[in-house]
């Protein structure tokens, strides 16, 4: 039965190694995204003027007067002075053709106070210019930048791949025989030594000191490439895991899903009043409208400021009623357990030392991937050699 474990880890893990190896030194990197985007485009972040902040709305107003073809979705709204406004645009339907009009998805930094633009970019463009390399990078890490669901479909089935391999990986540690301890102990150490047994013991001491990183961090890519297809029903099968308003509103007929008459103003307002009664105490951070499904949703706080992630309230697009809402803290085990795993893959759930952690976490999954390929290939150069001597 060893031999069919063996077989599988080896696969398993030719599979992702490759994928893992680019998702492990991207993730690096984006462990600290925020603060690297900040340093190598500081004009994008920092607004000069000083007074009382313009309304949300009056700033998407102002940005779609200026960008006709565009409509906002997104916004991230600054709750404290001296830092810009962030709206993200995709083209609005031409109303000759019923097709977008051919214009690229763009983000544009305004300062709050003035409502003057510091930054513009398109996102996700290709690929080392200082406005183009992190949102490049994210993009990349998380759905290799492929069309349409296509690249978070591979990852998610990388994901699923790679938690399972953990498991197997952890067994194969296990020694046959006794003492148990003993034997076990030596697998957890670093002896050096020639090339293949320094990446051997790399590979397997590795992945045992850092196996309880290794998998909370396989689980959340699986949570967050594939929820409703895979995360979300297991662990429904433990605790109950209500739809999201997204999942919901999309399950309903085209004709049931209203035209938009609410502003994002009229649903800033909203949400304002809403977080009181419900008694949320940080502010509105970001604000999105789902052209698709025609509904808001305004998240309060940041996931870097709180370890339970942020709190959500979403509001229908035409009559504004409440349609459901995401408490940090709250909810079922399920509920708050996937609401968890976004500040666990960034590490932000415990802060400044889980960002440092996951960025050498993420040179190390690199790490494990390229020894892995290296101990293939030597076995695989030795089986050749021993079937040439034999012939």
């Amino acid at each position: 039965m060893r031999a069919v474990w063996v077989l599988l880890h080896r696969y398993i893990g030719l599979a992702t190694a490759l994928f893992l190896l680019m998702a492990g030194l991207t993730g690096s990197l984006l462990a600290f995204n925020h603060e690297l985007d900040e340093w190598l485009n500081p004009t994008f972040y920092e607004a000069s003027s000083e007074g009382m902040q313009l309304p949300p709305g009056t700033l998407v107003d102002r940005l779609q007067g200026q960008h006709p073809k565009l409509q906002v979705w997104y916004m991230e709204y600054p709750n404290e002075g001296g830092h810009t406004a962030l709206l993200a645009a995709v083209p609005r339907n031409n109303p000759i053709t019923g097709k977008p009009f051919e214009e690229p998805n763009q983000v544009f930094y305004l300062d709050p106070v003035s409502g003057e633009q510091t930054g513009h970019r398109n996102w996700g463009e290709c690929c080392f210019e200082p406005e183009n390399l992190i949102p490049f990078i994210l993009e990349f890490h998380y759905n290799l930048t492929l069309p349409d669901n296509w690249g978070l479909l591979l990852m998610g089935l990388v994901a699923i791949a790679w938690a399972i391999d953990c498991f197997i990986a952890l067994w194969l540690t296990l020694p046959r025989g006794k003492p148990f301890w003993k034997k076990w102990s030596s697998a957890w150490k670093i002896k050096g030594g020639h090339a293949y047994r320094l990446n051997f013991d790399l590979h397997r001491a590795g992945g045992l000191w850092l196996w309880l990183l290794l998998l909370p961090i396989a689980i959340s890519s699986v949570a967050m490439n594939l929820p409703s297809q895979v995360f979300k029903p297991v662990v429904s099968l433990f605790s109950p895991i209500e739809p999201s308003v997204y999942e919901a509103r999309g399950r309903l007929p085209a004709e049931q899903l209203g035209v938009t008459r609410l502003s994002y103003q009229q649903a800033y307002e909203l949400a304002l009043k809403e977080g009181e009664r419900l008694g949320l105490k940080v502010a509105i951070g970001e604000l999105y409208y789902s052209f698709e499904y025609n509904f808001y949703g305004a998240g309060f706080g940041q996931h870097d400021t709180d370890a339970q992630g942020k709190s959500w309230l979403f509001f229908h697009g035409t009559d504004g009623r409440l349609l459901g809402q995401e408490i940090a803290g709250q909810g079922t085990l399920g509920e708050r357990f996937y609401r968890l795993q976004l500040p666990i893959h960034g590490g932000r759930i415990i802060g400044l030392t889980g960002q440092v952690i996951i960025a050498l976490l993420g040179l190390m999954i690199a790490v494990l991937s390229a020894t892995g390929i290296y101990i293939w290939w030597r076995k695989l150069l030795a089986r050749r050699s021993s079937k040439a001597r034999k012939t």
